[in-house]
C-alpha cells in the first residue's frame, strides 16, 4: 500500500469515527416530547344528563345539563320584550355560538299558512310536518334559521334556531322536540288558598280596621 493510499484511508477512518461519535454525544431531540404532551382541545357536546323544565304557563321539556335558561317574559324580567308572550326562552351554551328560542305567545293568527306569510318563507319553501307536543306543527328551513311553529287556540307555540354550530344545535332541537308536552297551568296560589278555606288573608302594608 502506498503512502497516498494510506493517507485516505485514515482520512475515511477518521471521518467515520468523528460522525459516529458526533451521533452518539448529539443531544435528544425533545420535539416528540413536547408533541406528546400537548392535549388535542376536547370536542364539545351536548350533554347526555339533562335538566328537566315545567313552565308555569303550562308545558315542559327537557335539555341538556351544560346549557343555561334565560326567560325574558318572566315577571321579573327587566327585559321583557313582548308584553303578550307567556314565555319567551332562550337555550344557550357558554362554550358554543348559537341559542335555541321557544317561545309562546298570544296571536291574531288563524292558522299555520298565515304564519307561513307572516314570516316571509318563500313560496319554494315547503314546511315539513311535525308535532310539538300533541300540536300539529310545521317546520321550515331557510338560509340561516330553523324554525318551527303551531298554533292552538289563540296562541302561537315556535321554536326558532340559527343555522350556526348545527353539529351541537341540532341535537339540542331534537332532543327538546321529541320530549315537549303540554300540561295544566300551575295550580292556585296559597293565598288563594287559604282564602277559599275561610281563614282571613292580610297582604303586607294592608291596614286593618277594627
Amino acid at each position: 500500500m502506498n503512502t497516498k493510499t494510506l493517507l485516505l484511508t485514515v482520512i475515511v477512518v477518521v471521518l467515520i469515527a468523528t460522525a459516529g461519535l458526533y451521533l452518539l454525544t448529539k443531544p435528544k431531540d425533545l420535539t416528540p416530547l413536547k408533541s406528546a404532551g400537548t392535549q388535542i382541545p376536547k370536542e364539545i357536546k351536548p350533554s347526555e344528563t339533562s335538566i328537566d323544565y315545567t313552565d308555569p304557563s303550562g308545558f315542559s321539556f327537557s335539555y341538556p345539563d351544560n346549557l343555561s335558561i334565560s326567560n325574558t317574559a318572566s315577571a321579573d324580567s327587566d327585559d321583557k320584550k313582548d308584553p303578550n308572550a307567556y314565555a319567551d326562552l332562550q337555550l344557550f351554551s357558554k362554550d358554543k355560538n348559537g341559542s335555541l328560542n321557544i317561545k309562546i305567545a298570544d296571536t291574531k293568527l288563524k292558522n299555520l299558512d298565515a304564519w307561513l306569510k307572516e314570516e316571509q318563507i318563500p313560496e319554494a319553501v315547503k314546511p315539513e310536518e311535525k308535532q310539538l307536543g300533541n300540536l300539529k306543527a310545521y317546520e321550515v328551513k331557510t338560509s340561516d334559521r330553523l324554525m318551527l311553529a303551531a298554533i292552538d287556540q289563540g296562541v302561537l307555540f315556535t321554536v326558532d334556531m340559527p343555522r350556526v354550530e348545527e353539529d351541537f344545535w341540532n341535537p339540542v332541537y331534537n332532543k327538546v322536540l321529541a320530549n315537549f308536552s303540554f300540561a295544566a297551568p300551575e295550580p292556585a296560589t296559597t293565598q288563594t288558598t287559604a282564602a277559599a278555606s275561610g281563614d282571613e288573608v292580610v297582604f303586607e302594608g294592608e291596614e286593618v280596621v277594627e
